[in-house]
Order: C-alpha cells, then sequence, then structure tokens
C-alpha cells in the first residue's frame, strides 16, 4: 500500500482537488442511510465521504494508512460536532481491529492502491475476517482507459489547477506509463504549492494504481471466500467497461 503518498501537504490539498466530485458521496450517502448495522471504511482519508455517513446517523468506524489524512479527519469531525468516531491507523492490507462488521467498503478506487497479489489476497482476506456472518464487502474500482489507450506520457501534464479563496494555489502534474501484463499504471506526480504566487514547495512522488477486468475481480472475491458477489448496476458510479461497484457477501 502506499498510504506514504497522502501526507503532508498533498493531505492538505486533497479535499480542494475533490470538492467539485459529488456523485460517490451522494451514492454512499443514500446506500447507507438508515442502516441499522456497523460499518467500516477501508482508506477513508480525510473523511470526505465518511463525515457525511455520520452526519447522516450511520455508526460509520474509518481506516487509512496515512497520519496526515486521519488527522485532518479527526479536525474536520470536531468541527461538525462529531469527535468520537472510531478512526484506526492501520493498513488496508493487514488490519486487525478485533471486531466485526455488517458492512465494510472502499471507494474512488482506493482498493487499487494495492498492487502486490499477495496483498491483494491479504487485503480481501482481513476484509472476509472483520465482516459478520451475512455482512457485505462493497467496492467501486475503475479501469483507466484513457491512459491505457495512450500507452504512456513521457512529459508532465497538468491533472489538476486549483486556487483557493485566499489565492493559494497548488498544480498537480503527472506522467505515467502503462505495464499491460501486470496491468498497472505507474504514476508520476510532481506537486507545486504557492501563496502570493510564489512557488514555496513541492513534492514528487510515485504512485501506483492496479486495474482489473470485471470478471478477474469477481473471480478474486469468490476466491476471497464471498459466496454472492454482485454488480451494483444502478449505482451512479456504475459505467460499463470504465467503472464498476460491487458487492460481496460472506
Amino acid at each position: 500500500m502506499q498510504g506514504n503518498h497522502y501526507e503532508g501537504s498533498v493531505a492538505e490539498w486533497y479535499d480542494d482537488w475533490l470538492s467539485a466530485r459529488h456523485d460517490d458521496v451522494d451514492h454512499y450517502v443514500e446506500y447507507f442511510t438508515g442502516f441499522p448495522g456497523k460499518v467500516l471504511e477501508l482508506a477513508c482519508g480525510t473523511g470526505r465521504i465518511l463525515l457525511p455517513l455520520a452526519n447522516a446517523g450511520v455508526d460509520i468506524h474509518g481506516l487509512d494508512g496515512s497520519e496526515s489524512m486521519l488527522r485532518i479527519l479527526k479536525t474536520k469531525a470536531k468541527k461538525d460536532g462529531i469527535p468520537n468516531i472510531q478512526l484506526h491507523h492501520q493498513p488496508m492490507e493487514s488490519f486487525d481491529l478485533g471486531t466485526e462488521f455488517d458492512t465494510i467498503f472502499v471507494t474512488s478506487g482506493s482498493f487499487q492502491l494495492i498492487t502486490e497479489p499477495d496483498d491483494v489476497k491479504s487485503s480481501l482476506k482481513c476484509i472476509h475476517q472483520h465482516l459478520k456472518d451475512g455482512g457485505a464487502f462493497v467496492v467501486d474500482i475503475f479501469i483507466p482507459w484513457a491512459s491505457i489507450e495512450q500507452s504512456e506520457s513521457t512529459g508532465y501534464r497538468v491533472t489538476r489547477d486549483t486556487v483557493r479563496s485566499n489565492g493559494d494555489r497548488s498544480i498537480v502534474h503527472e506522467r505515467f506509463t502503462i505495464d499491460l501484463v501486470k496491468q498497472i499504471k505507474r504514476g508520476t506526480y510532481r506537486y507545486e504549492f504557492y501563496s502570493d504566487k510564489r512557488l514555496v514547495s513541492s513534492v514528487i512522488d510515485d504512485l501506483d494504481i492496479r486495474w482489473y477486468w470485471k470478471d478477474e475481480f469477481i473471480r478474486c472475491l469468490v476466491d476471497a471466500g464471498f459466496s454472492d458477489v454482485q454488480l451494483l448496476t444502478d449505482s451512479s458510479m456504475y459505467d460499463e467497461g470504465y467503472s464498476y461497484v460491487f458487492n460481496a457477501v460472506k
């Protein structure tokens, strides 16, 4: 897992970069509102989805590998008047919380940050062990078709250019290669942070994602012990050939 990528300024600007995205938030709020059981979000980050669920009355826990992201989440939760959310700083591929959940979910393709096959198996095993009998694992994944078709980007391109109300600015540059055999997009990201129109810091870091074909991921879930795997085609995030939302029952 590549949790160290989301530290420092990268974590501090994460919500700004995704401020325009609401489809996943809306989907999961609708999905869990009124849900009577205990829920765990893996790779919960800054609480972009977790906090709206908590505000909707969902009994939700969060887990993430980034201390910076969890620290931001705690600050936001305190401002929202819900400071007692159970948060766990553990890796998604090998966690042990000592309790079981009715549902575990991971959003935004974050499961794809686990790129090693053995780590994928380990994570799915942990998820399965932390579910109550009859509990469900909900996960969305995506296929980076545009990048696959392009094959590689040797020069940097700007993927985000965000300005805060105080004038502070961040620009994200990306370059990548595609490993078709291992189904991995290997990205290198350059983050630039500006204040008063001056560059005050920059970060360069690698971040890989692994994509799955639909039937391949279903096999992964079945091999991990899930008995009933469904594709949630009614999800607002579902897009045949590009993104998928799975519901896997223990």
